[in-house]
């Protein structure tokens, strides 16, 4: 039986819960940043390329559009249009995830709250590895003893 991309590959347990369309990468805008920094031209270095050989080259609107180019400072509202309506998109879906409306001082009570409840798990824990392993010490003192190994019920 075939299975589909998805059966194969399960999602991480991280994004479950997050809303449609909300993946880390709809929030990470440095690279977007990093981009559009570098495209962009140094005033000082434009005005001496522009006393040198004319006006420095502009960036088309196919290459701002295609995000290739090189940026001038009026360039920018439009090269970075992509980028504001990521970020507003991604604004409202985070604002959709659960618990967006308890405080800071809510979710630490509950944090607080669930190391405890672990504590006690791990302490319940190592008290069943007690008993199993007393149980079996007596299994194997029996065996020694020449004594059947007969789970009693």
């Amino acid at each position: 039986m075939a299975t589909s991309p998805s059966q194969a590959t399960p999602l991480p347990a991280s994004l479950f819960n997050l809303p449609d369309g909300l993946t880390p990468d709809s929030i990470d805008t440095l690279p977007v940043l990093s981009a559009l920094l570098s495209r962009l031209q140094n005033p000082s270095s434009s005005a001496n390329t522009a006393s040198t050989s004319g006006s420095p080259p502009a960036a088309s609107p196919s290459q701002l559009a295609s995000s290739t180019g090189p940026l001038s400072i009026k360039d920018i509202p439009a090269a970075t249009d992509e980028l504001k309506h990521k970020l507003q998109r991604a604004r409202v879906q985070v604002k959709e995830l659960p618990d967006m409306d308890r405080s800071v001082e809510e979710q630490e009570v509950e944090i607080r709250e669930l190391e405890e409840k672990i504590r006690r798990q791990r302490e319940v824990l190592v008290g069943l590895r007690e008993v199993g392993l007393q149980a079996k010490r007596e299994r194997e003192q029996r065996g020694k003893e020449g004594g059947t190994d007969v789970i009693e019920t």
